[in-house]
């Protein structure tokens, strides 16, 4: 740094040395934002679907929607409760099913629109009301969202322990073709690998 006058430095001296300090440490910044980049790889990120509820649903499929959007590689796994949301209308086969998984089955909805609120569904009226206060704002349907998340490219995973339980077999499901049937160590392999890891 330059001096004058001893040890004093003139006005225009002191505002070129803190602008030549800041400028080094948005160097460092930048040094270290590429370096934690690098760190975590490629944008990913691990949404676990364990609810069967609406809401948390329509949640799940707003957020994989905008990281989807904002360049994120998505993957969502369905589990429990969760996996109803992909099944696939009036394809209930009673073959091969114990009477308790029948019984599941014939008690979880068989499509993602069919799912309850998880507060105030008051027998399904609950949602009918807010499905009329959606369109009046002109929200999506979970249904276009998740068709949405389709066409974007996200992943999904199916819990195997899961379906094994209920006795679906893939005519059930739907994207079945597409989807991966995994058990816990896929997703906690994907999980370490991604920088957002969300439990639905």
């Amino acid at each position: 740094m330059m001096q004058t006058r001893g040890n004093a430095c003139t006005p225009l001296e002191e505002a070129e040395a803190t602008y030549r300090r800041i400028e080094r440490l948005e160097e460092e910044v930048e040094q270290l934002r590429h370096e934690i980049d690098s760190c975590l790889g490629h944008k990913m990120a691990s949404l676990v679907c364990f609810s069967g509820e609406w809401d948390r649903l329509f949640a799940a499929f707003t957020i994989a929607n905008g990281l989807l959007a904002s360049g994120y590689e998505v993957h969502m796994f369905f589990t429990f409760w969760g996996a109803t949301a992909l099944r696939k209308p009036g394809s209930f086969n009673p073959k091969n099913k114990s009477l308790m998984q029948k019984a599941l089955s014939l008690m979880l909805p068989d499509r993602v629109e069919k799912a309850p609120l998880s507060k105030m569904n008051f027998a399904g009226m609950g949602k009918i009301m807010l499905g009329k206060l959606m369109k009046q704002k002109g929200v999506e349907s979970i249904e276009a969202l998740m068709n949405e998340a389709r066409d974007l490219g996200v992943h999904f995973h199916l819990c195997d322990t899961s379906l094994s339980l209920f006795g679906w077999d893939s005519g059930e499901l739907i994207d079945a073709e597409r989807s991966d049937w995994c058990g816990v160590m896929t997703f906690l392999s994907l999980a370490e690998k991604s920088r957002i890891v969300l439990f639905i």
